[in-house]
């Protein structure tokens, strides 16, 4: 080992860059004559090296005549029977040519002179697992001789730092970027890069180590010498992750792409050809290739500049290959059990997110993935009120402030699981989604808070069942900050609700009542039916309440989350009608499309034949602001085209912006803005406007 930045060599040409405090840390227990049973906790971000961290401790493990037990929560639904059941698989497998009669024997029998270890990666997939390993597997484990290893991005919950035996025998690892140092290291082991090109490989990389193996493995394709010629940065670009790939084995990237994992056969069947075994087995060897126990992924990070490019490069076929993802997964939706059905529909809904609905409204599914979501904890409700308040200001009357807060309060207190937030690197929240099923308990909780609420969208005698035959979940709120680094807050809104639709796919139903005018809008496009609400006690002063409903308990999510894709292939057969032939209601709701894609000429394309003398969705763009711009046109006033201009234009996806641009607090600027696109609608629907625009 190298003392100076802890360089470990693994077989030859490859090293393990850095970690040495970590490393020593396992080392000692590795080689400490008593060897109690410890829990290591390894976290960090997407690519920071938490599996090749685990990986290197399992080779040293080994070296110590250790027997290395290894899991992905990944792989399996969090059961405690599949995860018994992987165990067993995974013991079996490590004890071949021992003397065990059980697979489970090693690990029951371990002590100081038979150590075992047991890895448990991407931990965070089996998070509904806590409980049970906490205070059912755990304490069946020896006092001596086992070590526990959980890699995930989030820290362990608070139960497990609290609890009071576990919690004196955790050892938490959050693994930070490399130093420049480090990656210096890392570069020379390499041996055919001049000073300079390993100088700007380390700038480029920022310490990000799937960033440096990926600008490092590119520079080497392309020769060493001249790494400018490499779209190389902090962010990974797609570019270097194409060339990092043959263009035999790109089709099979793309399939990766498009599906979180895909094992041979199903990576065929996408590509209609047979794809070989050495084939698949490059895919396999590639850097940002990770193999699972049911097939291949592609690294998280990777995965999403290469999504970004390819929907760049080429939009249709990226449609193509994603309906015929999600004709697969639609498949193995009907014939998997409750569990995996809501895995596969998680998956189903990220792959037709940019169908769902419009970009940059009240949320916004544009945004690429966020962290896992957790559970709140007890140190989360000052900012979890912060950004209550803030939905507050522009969701409610005042008066409805206090009752939201004690709601948050109480909720965490009883039903802290209906509680999800999402954090930042730093493990702050900064979004959150409350979201309740619904049954005898929880139904007479929310009945004491929003009682107008439930009885708009509850039969009494649909909430008061028992919690195992409850079908129905109540969203009460979504809120989100923007302090999450290359997030908006409707993104972080977006994506949390994205997450919670999840929960429908193994055939739920979710129903809430709404005032938000956006909101609905949205809901109303993604397929949720709307109906008045009975009374007039659930508005607020601007706006009137309606129930909304998604119902998926004839088991019909499938069909929902294909039918966008099917309306996405027919949308250019469809016959276009002009703006003046809208109803009243369409015509707000396509100008606020229109509006909201203002600064994409190309996304205004589609619109542009509602308008006589329109020919393009450039002409479009200019038309429009000439509109907001000029006080020659009659019928929208100045304070409307301000407040549109700073919406749309100036400050456009950043509503705190543009409503100090107007001097408005949020909760004002909203309501002025509803009224001023209105406006602007009728304004461009009369004949008037009409004329004008031919001229």
């Amino acid at each position: 080992m190298n003392s100076r930045t802890g360089r470990y060599m693994l077989k030859e040409g490859v090293c393990f860059i850095g970690r040495k405090e970590e490393l020593a840390e396992v080392t000692s227990w590795l080689e400490g004559e008593e060897a109690e049973t410890r829990l290591f906790a390894v976290t960090g971000i997407g690519g920071i090296g938490k599996s090749t961290f685990m990986t290197e401790i399992s080779r040293l493990g080994k070296c110590e005549g250790c027997l290395c037990i290894w899991l992905d929560g990944r792989t399996f639904p969090p059961t405690p029977a599949a995860f018994l059941e992987n165990l067993a698989a995974a013991a079996a497998l490590e004890q071949l040519g021992q003397p065990y009669g059980h697979p489970l024997q090693m690990l029951t029998e371990a002590g100081p002179q038979r150590r075992v270890m047991l890895f448990i990666d991407n931990f965070e997939e089996i998070s509904l697992l806590e409980g049970w390993l906490l205070h059912a597997f755990l304490p069946k484990l020896p006092a001596a001789g086992a070590a526990v290893l959980l890699a995930s991005r989030p820290r362990l919950p608070l139960t497990w730092i609290a609890h009071p035996f576990w919690g004196t025998r955790i050892t938490e690892f959050t693994l930070a970027k490399f130093s420049n140092e480090e990656m210096h290291d890392y570069i020379v082991s390499f041996g055919s890069f001049t000073t300079e090109t390993a100088g700007r490989l380390v700038r480029m990389s920022d310490g990000h180590p799937l960033a440096l193996a990926l600008s490092v493995d590119a520079a080497m394709r392309e020769g060493g010498e001249e790494p400018h010629k490499q779209a190389i940065s902090q962010s990974i670009s797609a570019r270097v992750l194409h060339e990092v790939a043959s263009p035999q084995l790109q089709p099979l990237v793309d399939v990766l792409t498009v599906l979180p994992r895909a094992n041979q056969e199903m990576i065929s069947g996408m590509l209609g050809t047979q794809v070989s075994l050495q084939e698949y087995r490059s895919l396999a060897e590639l850097s940002f290739v990770r193999s699972l126990d049911d097939g291949l992924a592609l690294h998280d990070v990777a995965r999403m500049h290469l999504l970004r490019d390819f929907r760049q490069r080429e939009p249709d076929r990226l449609l193509r290959l994603q309906s015929a993802a999600a004709q697969l997964l639609y498949n193995k939706l009907g014939q998997a059990g409750r569990l995996e059905q809501r895995q596969i529909a998680s998956q189903l809904l990220m792959l037709s997110k940019d169908l769902l609905t419009p970009h940059r409204s009240y949320f916004d599914f544009s945004g690429d993935g966020l962290p896992p979501l957790e559970q709140a904890i007890a140190t989360d409700l000052p900012q979890l009120h912060d950004m209550l308040a803030e939905w507050c200001s522009y969701s409610v009357d005042p008066p409805m402030n206090s009752i939201y807060h004690a709601f948050l309060d109480a909720l965490f207190e009883r039903f802290p699981e209906s509680i999800g937030v999402v954090r930042d690197g730093a493990g702050r929240p900064v979004g959150m989604f409350i979201i309740v099923l619904v049954y005898r308990e929880t139904g007479a909780f929310l009945q004491h808070y929003f009682p107008h609420e439930m009885s708009e969208c509850f039969r009494p005698e649909e909430w008061k069942c028992e919690q195992d035959q409850a079908d129905t979940y109540y969203p009460v709120l979504g809120a989100g900050s923007s302090r999450m680094p290359g997030f908006t807050r409707e993104e972080i809104v977006g994506l949390l609700t994205l997450d919670r639709l999840s929960l429908l796919g193994d055939g739920n139903r979710a129903v809430l009542v709404a005032t938000n005018g956006e909101l609905k809008q949205q809901l109303l496009r993604m397929g949720f039916r709307m109906r008045p609400t009975a009374t007039r006690a659930s508005d607020v002063s601007w706006a009137k309440a309606d129930v909304l409903e998604l119902d998926f308990r004839s088991g019909n999510f499938g069909e929902w989350v294909l039918s966008f894709f099917e309306g996405e292939q027919r949308q250019p057969e469809e016959q276009k009608i002009t703006f003046q032939q809208l109803p009243l209601e369409d015509q707000e709701q396509s100008l606020r499309k229109m509006l909201q894609s203002l600064q994409q000429p190309v996304e205004l394309e589609e619109y542009a034949d509602q308008f006589a003398g329109i020919g393009s969705g450039l002409e479009l763009q200019r038309f429009l602001l000439h509109q907001l711009r000029s006080a020659e046109v009659q019928g929208l006033s100045e304070e409307n085209r301000a407040i549109l201009y700073a919406a749309y234009w100036l400050h456009a996806g950043n509503s705190d912006a543009a409503a100090m641009e107007c001097s408005m607090s949020r909760a004002t600027f909203y309501r002025h803005l509803k009224k001023a696109v209105a406006n602007f609608a009728r304004v461009l629907a009369d004949e008037h406007s009409d004329n004008q625009m031919q001229g």
